[in-house]
């Protein structure tokens, strides 16, 4: 499955997910400062380039308005729903304006709400949503794991290998 990769304006150092060839590319506002050092060519730049101070000399750019009803990561989520993308890695998008981040929790939520799937990943913290599925962490993914139910109960989940195991619990 070809997956859309998104740049978002907060710092990445390394890129555990990297984009591969028939992935979509699309740089969010600095996120396009991050593209660039890690020397991938964005498919798509866009956002209102207040967190970079300029628009970038791009031949594919999409410049939005500064006062709008989204941010510049969930138009970039848009456009690649609108090329066909249900499997997106956002870049960018976790910690710094707590504001910013609660918004790409619920642009995640959204995503899996339409079918598809999302991993956020930050320099101090990741997250996922996941809805009526299931998440298998590999043996090299450690740390801290939390767990929450966002918008309700969930019921039937299992939780194995861990700290803290659950079988057919519900998390509140």
């Amino acid at each position: 499955m070809k997956r859309c990769f998104i740049f978002g304006a907060l710092p990445v150092t390394a890129l555990p997910e990297k984009p591969s060839p028939g992935d979509m590319v699309i740089a969010a506002d600095k996120g396009y400062d991050t593209v660039v050092k890690f020397g991938l060519q964005p498919d798509l730049t866009v956002g209102d380039f207040d967190s970079r101070g300029k628009a970038p000399v791009t031949d594919d750019l999409i410049v939005l308005p500064v006062r709008k009803d989204q941010t510049d990561v969930g138009y970039a989520v848009e456009v690649g729903f609108s090329r066909g993308y249900r499997d997106f890695v956002v870049y960018g998008g976790v910690g710094g304006m707590l504001d910013h981040t609660v918004a790409n929790i619920a642009i995640a939520y959204d995503i899996v709400v339409r079918g598809g799937s999302a991993v956020f990943i930050g320099e101090e913290c990741c997250f996922t949503v996941i809805r009526h599925g299931e998440k298998t962490f590999a043996a090299r993914d450690r740390g801290r794991l939390s767990v929450f139910a966002l918008g309700g109960t969930a019921r039937g989940v299992t939780i194995r290998g861990l700290g803290y195991e659950l079988d057919d619990g519900k998390i509140a």
